[in-house]
């Protein structure tokens, strides 16, 4: 398995954790046709569309593109009809899986496998819309724990912020560095705080230059006839690859996370 602490490449995964590098600005401004599609969608009193109801409300804030693509990707045909199919199968492979991994917990590892299926599975058959939440929330996760490290009182924190901007950056292992960079994250920082017998305060002047005002520098994302898988499908399918090719305190400590 790829060391967790190895230098990332390319990718626009370098530089300052809170300036990504950037990309082409019609990139940016437009990841998705999510808002475009949904805000052609018409309006019948007799058959209101609740996918339209939930896009128009405005009653929360939320980030436009991310909205469209949550709710195209929650409407799919695929989460309607593919999701139900595979998932007993998906469940299926992961209590075999586990069964195999109990008898022989690390025999069988490799992070380099697993990232390259992703990043193949996620080009040729997820939606594009189910891809841009992907990347998305590496942004998020990274400029999240930023904005937390520079406004806590009394911590100093090395951090390791991914910022992929295509698909391909996946390769680096960044699945399992998002997860290994929130452990580390908790129990450092916490570390530091119980040492100095101090309390999760702000500092007093709060700095909001890691936070990106607008979108993320993240490339449009694959379009083809058989990108059409959502984004719960795709963690069914792979779900069963992470504990297939994953250590066994890997796949626990991932699993956690994202139930968590």
């Amino acid at each position: 398995m790829t060391s967790p602490d190895a230098e990332p490449v390319d990718g626009g995964m370098t530089g300052s954790p809170g300036m990504p590098n950037e990309l082409d600005a019609a990139a940016v401004q437009e990841p998705t046709d999510a808002a475009a599609r949904l805000a052609e969608l018409g309006h019948d009193p007799r058959d209101p569309n609740p996918w339209l109801a939930l896009y128009l409300d405005t009653s929360v804030p939320f980030h436009p593109h991310a909205k469209a693509a949550i709710l195209l990707d929650s409407s799919s045909k695929s989460r309607q009809f593919v999701l139900p199919l595979i998932r007993p199968f998906c469940r299926l492979g992961l209590c075999l899986f586990k069964l195999l991994k109990t008898l022989v917990p690390n025999a069988i590892a490799s992070s380099w496998l697993l990232h390259q299926s992703i990043y193949r599975g996620l080009k040729w058959f997820v939606s594009p819309y189910a891809n841009y939440l992907i990347m998305r929330h590496f942004h998020m996760a990274s400029e999240l724990l930023q904005f937390v490290a520079v406004n806590t009182r009394g911590v100093e924190m090395k951090l390791n912020p991914l910022y992929p901007q295509s698909l391909h950056d996946l390769v680096h292992d960044v699945f399992l560095k998002h997860d290994l960079n929130i452990y580390n994250f908790i129990i450092e920082i916490n570390r530091q705080l119980n040492e100095q017998g101090l309390e999760l305060e702000p500092v007093s002047s709060l700095d909001y230059d890691c936070v990106t005002d607008g979108e993320f520098s993240i490339e449009q994302m694959p379009k083809g006839w058989l990108n059409f898988l959502d984004l719960e499908s795709a963690i069914e399918i792979y779900t069963p690859m992470y504990q297939l090719l994953l250590t066994d305190s890997d796949f626990w400590r991932a699993c956690k996370f994202a139930t968590a």
